[in-house]
């Protein structure tokens, strides 16, 4: 308690939370923006297979081939993929948006 006491009195315990805070907050809203660009990312993904899966699964050619199985299961792996993109995208924005309010919060705190 005399210790911290002391530290605060000449400023060190401020200067050097400040810098952990600046490290801390600037880690925060890095990984916070890699987050929403994973967000982005996942979209762009599944749009890209909502495309494909509408050319080549939905047709006519595509559902007879789903039926006779020549298509070795990729339109169900398709749709799985598609499924599993879009249960990550929404906790990859909550993630990004927190990460990065909370970085900002400490390098304008710190």
């Amino acid at each position: 308690m005399l210790v911290l006491g002391a530290l605060k009195k000449q400023g060190c315990l401020n200067r050097s939370m400040g810098k952990v805070g600046t490290f801390g907050g600037t880690i925060f809203v890095i990984l916070g923006v890699l987050f929403l660009i994973g967000w982005f990312g996942a979209g762009m993904g599944i749009d890209y297979i909502d495309n494909q899966l509408e050319e080549n699964c939905d047709s006519t050619s595509g559902q007879i081939g789903q039926i006779t199985g020549w298509d070795e299961g990729q339109c169900q792996d398709g749709r799985d993929s598609r499924d599993l993109l879009s249960s990550l995208q929404y906790s990859l924005l909550l993630g990004g948006v927190a990460l990065s309010s909370t970085g900002v919060f400490m390098l304008v705190r710190y």
